[in-house]
């Protein structure tokens, strides 16, 4: 059921904001330090894996929790975060994927999603190991709200932001621009759409 204020009533009977969306920006990262003369054959790093908000600032009126799941061999490979930092330090040797999932509050009605972060321990290029400083891999993501919950959306734009608990690498993040880190995937998603649009146009020609 659509309203005359630009809204409509949900499946679930939620009043939503048509044509509207905003976007939550995300840093997933891992900060790894080299053990030197401590390091053995089994662990040779010791790592950490994260998710912050791009400035840095408190998630926790939008993130209800963060689950990191690490590899299998690790106990309990399945951590899971309700407060910042959201961050998880292990030991190791090898490097391996590790999904992040991020929950949101409950009045924002929308479902959990999933980033994919590879942990990185050594920088390659033949750079040799140091313990001086630690390797550093950082992405930037958006997490997109299209039609939120008119109440959700509300709230989250009223709330003053504030800075989150650091992290145990805070010291080694890197500081990302968001207009430059838009820019890149928008011109990302162009480059996509024209991909689809050239293949759509290759299946109508075989098609004839």
């Amino acid at each position: 059921m659509d309203g005359m204020d630009g809204t409509f009533i949900d499946e679930q009977g939620d009043r939503r904001l048509r044509d509207t969306e905003f976007v939550l920006p995300v840093v997933v990262g891992t900060c790894a330090w080299w053990l030197g003369k401590k390091a053995s054959d089994t662990v040779t790093h010791r790592w950490t894996v994260y998710l912050r908000g791009a400035n840095n600032e408190d998630l926790t009126h939008i993130v209800q929790k963060v689950t990191f799941e690490l590899h299998h061999t690790f106990q309990n490979p399945h951590r899971m975060l309700v407060q910042p930092p959201y961050e998880v330090t292990e030991q190791g040797w090898g490097e391996f994927d590790i999904n992040i999932t991020l929950s949101f509050t409950q009045d924002s009605r929308e479902k959990d999603i999933s980033i994919l972060h590879r942990l990185k321990l050594y920088e390659g290029d033949n750079t040799p190991n140091t313990t001086k400083k630690p390797v550093m891999s950082e992405v930037y993501e958006e997490v997109v709200f299209s039609e939120p919950v008119e109440s959700f959306y509300r709230r989250v734009v009223s709330t003053v932001p504030r800075p989150a608990a650091e992290l145990s690498c805070q010291p080694y993040i890197l500081v990302f621009d968001e207009r430059e880190e838009a820019d890149k995937i928008k011109d990302c998603r162009a480059r996509v759409a024209s991909m689809v649009a050239d293949v759509r146009k290759e299946f109508d020609v075989s098609a004839r």
